[in-house]
């Protein structure tokens, strides 16, 4: 199976999945209440009646299931998301296309950070296992994944804000300075590129601590991971072959043995993604960051259904589009994955 077939054959069973939390999106509106109505509107349907007879018009509510689901997909392949209530009825898609970009900002640094903290640590593991080293480093990891993303950042809150007053409490940047022009729609990027570097210094002040909430409960899992793999490569047939050779121990552990251990890091990044993702509606919150996690969290409060129905999907084409990048790099760097 050549890389072309490999990936068209994981991209049409992306889209398969896609389709499927689409589906389940469709019937969860439909059994809320019995009523589909309320998953578009929420309270307002009882208040507005009048309102809930044009929605019901609208988007065929009257007709029968199947005529319902047509339109339905229609309207998503259309970007008709709906309009979400907590959000004065503006359209989900305008609320989505204001929040995601923040997201992406804090999910960006916190797979940096937990990548590079993850790799860094992981060999350092590797390399002194079992001695006071790895020990150490195994009790870091093992308190960050058994935190859950509240509590770190609760911590985090706690000791850079209140404590030492290094980093800000909340919000994307300084209020008082003027918004970057929207180039990428992300902030800090734009304001990179129009040359509003106090902007960007501020923006990066304000990430930092939700960015490392997420990142020391995801890293341990790379450096475990990491750390079993290049242990059980040093064991293996080619490196025996290789110290046999008279190479330096250095090389064989760098070259031979980090090289090959960093594909299970590769396949890890699809989860690490996922982990971050659903860790942004808690974190959010708790640093008031104006991205989609914040947005989830309001409109589960206010019952916005279309507001959490759309998240649900962008949040899941994120995954998705994640494990499909995860499975390509993977067939890049390991052929033999291509022939399974």
């Amino acid at each position: 199976m050549n890389i072309v077939t490999f990936i068209l054959r994981r991209l049409g069973l992306a889209l398969f999945v896609l389709l499927g939390v689409a589906t389940i999106t469709f019937i969860l509106s439909h059994n809320l209440g019995g009523n589909p109505i309320y998953a578009w509107l929420g309270k307002t349907a009882s208040l507005h009646p009048q309102l809930a007879q044009a929605y019901a018009e609208k988007y065929h509510l009257n007709d029968p299931v199947w005529v319902q689901y047509y339109y339905y997909l229609a309207g998503l392949l259309h970007g008709n998301l709906g309009y979400s209530p907590s959000r004065g009825f503006v359209p989900v898609t305008s609320v989505i296309a204001q929040t995601l970009p923040y997201t992406i900002q804090i999910a960006f640094f916190a797979i940096v950070i937990s990548i590079v903290l993850g790799v860094i640590l992981g060999v350092i593991s590797a390399r002194y296992h079992h001695r006071i080293e790895d020990k150490s480093i195994r009790a870091f990891y093992l308190a960050g994944i058994s935190s859950p993303p509240f509590f770190m950042a609760l911590v985090l809150l706690i000791i850079f804000t209140f404590e030492f007053h290094l980093l800000p409490s909340g919000g994307a940047a300084n209020p008082y300075l003027p918004i970057p022009t929207p180039i990428t729609h992300l902030p800090m990027l734009d304001a990179l590129i129009e040359g509003n570097i106090q902007y960007f210094l501020s923006a990066l002040q304000h990430v930092i601590l939700p960015s490392l909430a997420l990142a020391l409960i995801t890293f341990g899992v790379v450096v475990r991971v990491l750390r079993s793999s290049m242990l059980s490569i040093m064991r293996s047939n080619y490196v025996r072959t290789a110290r046999a050779k008279g190479l330096k121990e250095r090389t064989v552990f760098y070259k031979h043995g980090l090289r090959n251990a960093m594909i299970s890091v590769i396949t890890l990044s699809s989860l690490i993604v996922t982990w971050l993702i659903t860790g942004t509606i808690f974190v959010e919150n708790i640093f008031a960051y104006p991205g989609m996690g914040q947005y989830v969290f309001q409109a589960l409060q206010a019952q916005d259904y279309p507001g959490i129905m759309a998240t649900t999907i962008v949040f899941a084409t994120i995954i998705i589009l994640s494990n499909l990048a995860a499975d390509i790099l993977y067939a890049v760097v390991d052929p033999q994955i291509r022939l399974g």
